[in-house]
């Protein structure tokens, strides 16, 4: 069974570092670094399935999760292809199945169909609570004019087998992918930061590291491109535009408090499958650090690929460069505002 290992972080907090690291080793599948592998997070996703089937059924609920499910792997796995039509208005770019052998969409059908217990035919008026304005008005016409029931196939799961089978789903996604002796696959942003244990509850041996950086630091990278090192994969045309509208950087006040709640809504559980990290310890422990990541993971075999992507040095322009505008009005209220979340070296 391989190991499925989530590097995630908060916007431009340095997880890059800890992926590009972790794909050097040969025994480390990757996406492409344009790949984030969102089933888990996104709306209608394994994380919406979960609360609904598992952590608090409801059958209402459930129903409209899996039919938001069975069409967001449509959405996600079908690749665009610009020699057939259809797949532009039906896939939202993904295009996940191209990465999983063409089975993605497949192996997803079998894992929703396989959650379902009992289907069964029943009145069912919550439907109409979420239509369009005019499918609710032609509801009533209908129920007016026929005086019948309308009924409506409804879904019956069953949550004691939920966690064991979603976490056969996913091994099995993950095994369509990478060589025979690729052991662990790494993903970027699947669990997220804010309560991975959710995530790591549905999959059995999986692991996440979180990168924490100085929020100074995040800042202070987006004053001037020329002050930092960039990945090559990250050096695209409004890339830094992209980058400042994620953390609000044009405005100092909304650059905090995202920050601020994003990390108030935190759950550190002290799960043993979680690591945390600061992106500067890696970067200036390099060694220290680097070596509990192997040890979190039980990645055992450190032979590298013979070409290797990350370089330590490269890393070290990103770490301190806030120090270039200490006088800066927004770095001395980050420094006030945020201040336990400022590295201390």
């Amino acid at each position: 069974m391989k190991k499925i290992v989530d590097v995630s972080g908060y916007g431009h907090s340095g997880k890059t570092a800890i992926s590009e690291f972790l794909k050097d080793y040969e025994n480390v599948f990757t996406f492409p670094s344009h790949v984030e592998f969102e089933l888990f997070r996104v709306q209608g996703g394994l994380l919406d399935l979960y609360l609904s089937i598992y952590f608090s059924w409801n059958l209402i609920r459930t129903r409209v999760r899996i039919i938001e499910f069975k069409k967001l792997i449509r959405r996600i796995g079908i690749v665009q292809n610009k020699f057939n039509p259809s797949t532009l208005w039906n896939a939202s770019g993904h295009g996940y199945n191209q990465y999983f052998n063409g089975k993605f969409i497949e192996i997803s059908n079998e894992f929703i169909e396989g959650l379902i217990q009992v289907k069964q035919r029943s009145f069912w008026p919550y439907d109409s609570l979420s239509d369009s304005k005019l499918k609710l008005f032609l509801g009533k016409i209908r129920a007016k004019l026929f005086k019948k029931l309308i009924l409506t196939e409804i879904y019956y799961t069953d949550k004691s087998q939920f966690l064991k089978h979603t976490s056969k789903y996913i091994h099995k996604l993950f095994n369509e992918v990478g060589a025979p002796n690729q052991t662990h696959v790494v993903l970027n942003n699947t669990f997220e930061p804010y309560s991975p244990t959710r995530c790591i509850e549905m999959v059995e041996n999986s692991f996440s590291i979180i990168v924490d950086r100085d929020p100074r630091d995040i800042y202070a990278s987006m004053i001037n491109s020329q002050d930092v090192f960039v990945p090559s994969f990250e050096d695209y045309k409004n890339a830094d535009e992209l980058k400042k509208k994620m953390v609000g950087f044009d405005d100092i006040n909304q650059f905090i408090s995202r920050y601020r709640i994003l990390k108030n809504n935190v759950i550190d559980d002290n799960n043993p499958s979680v690591l945390r990290i600061r992106y500067e310890d890696f970067i200036l422990d390099h060694y220290e650090v680097a070596n509990k990541i192997h040890k979190h993971i039980g990645l055992d075999n450190l032979k590298k690929n013979k070409s290797t992507v990350f370089n330590v040095n490269d890393s070290k322009k990103n770490v301190g460069i806030w120090k270039k505008y200490k006088n800066l009005p927004e770095i001395i209220q980050i420094e006030k505002d945020l201040a336990e979340y400022c590295y201390q070296d």
